[in-house]
């Protein structure tokens, strides 16, 4: 399980490099059908959140933190009223969730390349947009461990420079991440895995080797194809997890 783990975060760790986001959409479903949605959602925040960080060393400069001003905040309220919803939630029904989360996120942000058009749906100044989209990422990220898609929709609707988006999630999913985790653990039954210290330390090295392979990754493989990779796995490990949560897959 643990060479599983490990698999799961360096594959989503590089993913989260090389295009910005990526990480909790792929390795979220497989390390929740791994450790169950309880502990899973909450490796995948700490995780998660660990990724963003290093990265937010390299992109830095590009980051726009006048959206991340609007950002943060709104996402952080609507993990609190999330996590008190969920509190009472079966493993199933989270397993569904995660799954659901993931497919429709992806698929909205697929859809949004496609229908964006050439006229704009706001004015190129409006935030309330960035905070719709920041809140829509802290509930995704307090049930499913996955804020990513709406930012994403939200991104291609708004024009925004790939570059500075990319930079500016990183900030964002390290706020974004820690809320959920915190609001979990506080309002609710959940709880980290009993891992043993050289597993935890086995994870942690693999975000760390996520991340400098991502930086040789990326110079060497086009973005476009690490988007096509991201999706296709993103999809297989939603509807993985969310046939479980049915029953309609073995555990």
């Amino acid at each position: 399980m643990l060479a599983a783990l490990v698999v799961a975060i360096l594959v989503g760790g590089v993913l989260q490099r090389v295009t910005g986001l990526g990480f909790a959409m792929v390795a979220g479903p497989f390390v929740v059908l791994l450790l169950g949605p309880h502990q899973g959602v909450l490796v995948v925040n700490l995780m998660g959140a660990t990724s963003a960080l290093l990265i937010l060393v390299r992109v830095l400069r590009d980051v726009d933190w006048r959206r991340f001003a609007v950002m943060a905040p709104a996402s952080l309220c609507t993990t609190i009223p999330g996590a008190w919803l969920l509190r009472d939630a079966s493993s199933a029904s989270l397993e569904v969730t995660v799954g659901v989360v993931v497919i429709v996120g992806l698929t909205v942000s697929l859809l949004a390349h496609r229908l964006r058009g050439e006229r704009r749906l706001w004015r190129p100044e409006a935030l309330w947009p960035a905070a719709v989209g920041a809140s829509l990422a802290g509930a995704g990220s307090v049930a499913a461990g996955i804020g990513g898609p709406p930012l994403a929709a939200y991104s291609v609707l708004d024009r925004w420079d790939p570059r500075v988006f990319a930079a500016t999630l990183q900030p964002f999913f390290v706020v974004n991440a820690l809320g959920a985790a915190g609001a979990k653990l506080t309002l609710t039954d959940a709880s980290l895995p009993p891992l043993a210290w050289w597993a935890w330390a086995a994870l942690a090295a693999a975000v760390v080797a996520a991340f400098v392979a991502g930086d040789v990754v990326a110079r060497h493989v086009s973005r476009a194809l690490m988007r096509r990779a991201l999706v296709v796995l993103a999809y297989a490990g939603g509807l993985a997890t969310a046939l479980r949560g049915l029953g309609l897959a073995p555990g």
